[in-house]
């Protein structure tokens, strides 16, 4: 099985990647931007294992491209973050692509 991970080098993403590799025989492909949330050292030893593939991108950008092929009229998009020293998540941005 491959698994699709959106912010795999934030601190839950990497946790989730850092799971799955550990634990499972599956294998993840990892989109992150590794903007000032994302951190490849979050992943450890899982950022070299064979079955992860990590991806710098913007998954709002690979949208625009996404959405036209999958032929979705509408999509609503919703980034969660999460800061590990509060406890805290919240909602960090929202982004709409309407298709015409």
């Amino acid at each position: 099985m491959k698994i699709l991970i959106t912010g795999g080098a934030g601190f839950i993403g990497s946790a989730l990647v850092r799971h799955i590799i550990e634990n499972t025989n599956y294998s993840i492909v990892n989109l992150d931007s590794l903007t000032y949330a994302g951190n490849i050292e979050s992943l450890g030893e899982a950022y070299l294992d064979p079955r992860h593939k990590h991806i710098k991108v913007d998954i709002c950008d690979a949208l625009n491209e996404l959405i036209p092929l999958a032929q979705l009229e509408n999509t609503q998009m919703l980034k969660l973050q999460s800061w590990a020293s509060s406890g805290r998540i919240r909602l960090a941005s929202s982004k709409s692509n309407k298709v015409k």
